[in-house]
């Protein structure tokens, strides 16, 4: 059985193989004639000319099938003459006729292969198309080939393009779409009117521009496609079925939609998928515009996205409609780095159905946005509304705790103990500019609030703690505005509130006057602030904007260059052993000075005023201190107790007894512990001491041994004394003057030393003798005619005081001040 069913086998094989050579046979004895009804079959149903320079039988070049190819292909329309653009231009055109129909006596193209050539479709500004070569110059039944003939591509099945080049131009809708196929293929099938294709091959994109002022998408762009589609003949609609396609950087965007060409109709809807794509590859496949546009963001996140669009033929702009999903991405402020940011969001160019679609009708949306400043968490949402101006509505909200905030300023200068700071803020308006250096002025509104919660931070370099910061800062583009604030500085307890202005400009421009309005109540002021205030650390690194700390960089510049006024308020002030109440007063902060204005507080038992600057805090050293102040009815005891004596030990708060009034105006350089260095003081001082009294005084006691040793030289009560003095260093210059008191008078004059110079001279009348009473009146007295007398000195030896008579010498002629 098998032997035969083999012979019968191999006898139909043979007659096959016999029949196809015959018909090869046929169709190469007769190619001239089928070559001539190909060509007659297109110039019959075209109004124009098919030009071929050559031709070639080629049979099963393409398999199963009779090839011809075309050599020199030219395909114009009628008016060529004018407009010199061929239509189809091609080296070789490969036509595979139908085996089987061939046969039969018909006349079906196969297969159809383009190399080395090109399509070019042109519509001009006036309205014609070469593409009018398809309006058939006769009558479809009249054609002499018969009405089998209408059916030639209705069995093709592949069309393949190698080395082509396609182009379209509309002038009239300044539209233009062209691509060179480096090697594509394509399956077609037609059944029920339906053609359906499936196509894949590199190709390489020239562009695809709908509008040439704002640019052309997938602009000289190598890609891999792989297309299927189908076409339906009775509804006229294109449909883009599932495909792909693959650009140079090796992302992969799906495609599908439909376009409808039915005169009722003619729209188009075309979709796009992209999975994980980074946001700068797609921007090379949108147009410049496009690119441009959304590349002043400066954001560059991997993008998930679902693109819709939807148009119809003849509209400049279609409708787009974008779902996306963008993640890791960041952007970078003046202040720090946005980092690890994602959002789920959409976009749309037809935001006001009442508005034409375009740019200026654009809105994107970003819901949940998520990441972190720096490393502090932030989530928030934004809306932009037209991108021509990229106007924005953010709003955001950033939670610091101890471990982000310490993350994010420098380890070196700054460590957060407690507590947590949460920021949440809203901005409306330009987000392509947000600073206009013209106006100094935030392009939108900005406004929010900083709530702190017991945060506790310590400035390592001068080590200051401040702790227990409760309170809200409110914000906008105008000022800061610090409603009330609560903190403890380790030892007192303080309340401000206040404003800042001049922030955004700071941050935008340089050397933009940044400045603090505050008022600060203490409610126990201890003083523990002077070394912090005249920046005695210049240990302070040079900030990086870039730095992986440039917050800290900001912190430490704007406080170098703020300006601060600031009123102050304290029940009690105490400083070393100075203590006062009522303080009240204004100071000034610059960058390298310290004003004090109108100090005023209830001391010593009377009334303490002062005004004063301290300079050259962040140049030369040393610090320059002017100082001018006054005591009002004090207590001198206590003036010189809380001031230590003013560092001598020759009189001192155990000696003396009074009420002071006095005024005193000095200079003075400052050392690195805010103490006066002593001999730089230069200064003036005026005294008015009332109710006097020296206690126990040492020079008095020494005095007892030379005169008057019956006289209560241990308790002197003293007269009015008026006088004003010259300090120069250490050394207190003192004018003539009269010395009256219950045990005697005495005129004094010379230095007064707080250091080791004491040499002052004492004349003493002899009038003194005569013992005072109860009775006695104090009075005023001329040295120079008062009589007889004696004279001492005062000088410094070996750390103390020593009195010595001297001969008498002839009075000088000096002014001096007495009582009054």
């Amino acid at each position: 059985m098998m032997p035969k069913i083999v012979r019968v086998a191999l006898i139909l094989l043979g007659a096959f193989i016999l029949l196809l050579a015959g018909v090869a046979g046929w169709v190469y004895y007769h190619q001239g004639e089928l070559f001539g009804r190909l060509k007659s079959l297109v110039n019959e149903r075209i109004d124009g000319t098919l030009e071929i320079r050559d031709f070639k039988f080629t049979p099963f070049q393409n398999g199963v099938g009779f090839t011809f190819s075309l050599l020199g292909v030219k395909l114009n329309d009628k008016y060529f003459d004018t407009h010199k653009t061929n239509l189809i231009e091609a080296g070789v055109i490969n036509v595979t006729l139908e085996t089987q129909a061939l046969i039969r006596g018909k006349l079906q193209i196969h297969s159809l292969k383009f190399a080395n050539g090109r399509l070019n479709v042109f519509k001009r500004k006036d309205g014609f198309t070469n593409l009018s070569i398809f309006s058939s110059k006769k009558d479809s039944s009249s054609v002499s080939t018969g009405k089998n003939n209408t059916n030639a591509l209705k069995e093709l099945e592949e069309i393949s393009f190698k080395d082509f080049q396609i182009q379209y131009a509309d002038s009239l809708l300044e539209k233009f779409y062209g691509a060179d196929f480096h090697k594509f293929e394509i399956d077609v099938s037609y059944a029920n009117g339906v053609w359906e294709t499936e196509s894949k091959g590199d190709l390489y994109f020239k562009g695809l521009i709908f509008n040439p002022a704002k640019g052309g998408f997938l602009i000289n762009q190598e890609a891999e496609l792989q297309l299927k589609a189908n076409y339906n003949e009775k509804d006229k609609t294109l449909s883009i079925l599932p495909s792909q396609l693959e650009v140079s950087t090796k992302d992969k965007i799906k495609l599908w939609g439909q376009f409808n060409f039915a005169e009722d109709k003619r729209n188009l809807q075309l979709n796009f998928a992209t999975q994980d794509i980074q946001l700068s590859n797609a921007l090379k496949l949108l147009t410049q515009h496009l690119e441009k546009v959304v590349g002043r963001i400066r954001i560059d996140p991997l993008v998930t996205a679902e693109v819709h669009l939807n148009g119809k033929f003849g509209e400049r702009i279609p409708k787009v409609d974008i779902n996306f999903d963008a993640k890791a991405f960041q952007y970078r402020l003046r202040v720090g780095l946005l980092r690890e940011l994602s959002t789920t969001g959409t976009f749309t160019n037809h935001a006001d159905t009442t508005k034409p679609v375009g740019d200026a009708n654009t809105r994107i949306i970003g819901n949940n946005i998520k990441g972190f400043f720096e490393s502090i968490p932030v989530q928030g949402n934004i809306v932009i509304n037209d991108l021509e101006q990229a106007l924005a509505e953010i709003n955001c909200t950033l939670q610091a705790d101890v471990a982000s905030l310490n993350a994010l300023l420098d380890p070196d200068r700054y460590q957060v103990k407690q507590g947590k700071a949460i920021m949440k803020m809203t901005y409306k308006g330009n987000i392509k500019n947000f600073f206009d250096t013209n106006t100094k002025k935030l392009n939108g509104l900005l406004y929010g609030n900083v709530s702190l919660q017991n945060l506790g931070i310590m400035y390592l370099p001068q080590k200051v703690s401040i702790n227990q910061i409760h309170g809200d800062v409110a914000f906008n583009g105008e000022e800061v505005s610090i409603p009330n604030i609560q903190l403890y500085d380790g030892l007192n307890k303080l309340y401000i509130n206040g404003r800042i202005t001049g922030l955004f400009p700071y941050l935008y421009m340089e050397n933009y006057p940044l400045k603090a309005m505050v008022n600060i109540k203490i409610p126990d002021w201890q003083l523990n602030w002077l070394k912090v205030l005249l920046n005695l650390d210049h240990s302070r690194p040079k900030g990086n904007k870039n730095s992986k700390f440039a917050l800290s960089a900001l912190l430490d510049k704007a406080i170098d260059n703020i300006g601060i006024e600031a009123t102050l308020e304290a029940n009690r002030f105490r400083y070393n052993r100075f203590s006062a109440q009522n303080l009240k007063g204004k100071m000034t902060l610059s960058a390298d000075k310290i004003q004090l204005n109108n100090f005023s507080m209830d001391a010593f038992g009377g009334k303490f005023q002062l005004v004063g600057t301290m300079n050259q805090l962040r140049s030369a050293r040393p610090i320059k201190l002017n100082v001018n102040a006054q005591l009002t009815n004090t207590d001198v005891k206590s003036v010189f107790s809380s001031f230590n004596n003013f560092g001598q030990y020759t009189l001192t708060d155990r000696n003396i007894k009074g009420k002071l009034n006095s005024t005193f105006k000095f200079t003075a350089d400052l050392k690195n512990d805010v103490s006066l260095v002593p001999n730089s003081v230069d200064g003036k001082l005026s005294v008015e001491l009332t109710d006097a009294e020296i206690i126990d005084f040492d020079p008095f006691l020494k005095m007892k041994r030379f005169i008057f040793r019956n006289r209560q030289l241990e308790h002197v009560q003293f007269a009015p004394i008026v006088n004003d003095f010259v300090i120069k260093g250490k050394e207190v210059e003192v004018k003539k003057m009269q010395i009256e008191s219950n045990v005697l008078t005495f005129f004094l004059d010379g230095i007064y030393s707080l250091g080791d110079k004491t040499d002052l001279n004492i004349q003493i009348p002899l009038s003194n003798l005569r013992k005072r009473d109860s009775t006695y009146q104090f009075k005023e007295y001329d040295p120079d005619t008062i009589g007889s007398n004696i004279f001492l000195k005062a000088i410094e030896e070996n750390g103390k005081v020593n009195i010595k008579y001297v001969m008498k010498k002839k009075a000088r002629k000096v002014p001096f001040r007495a009582f009054r």
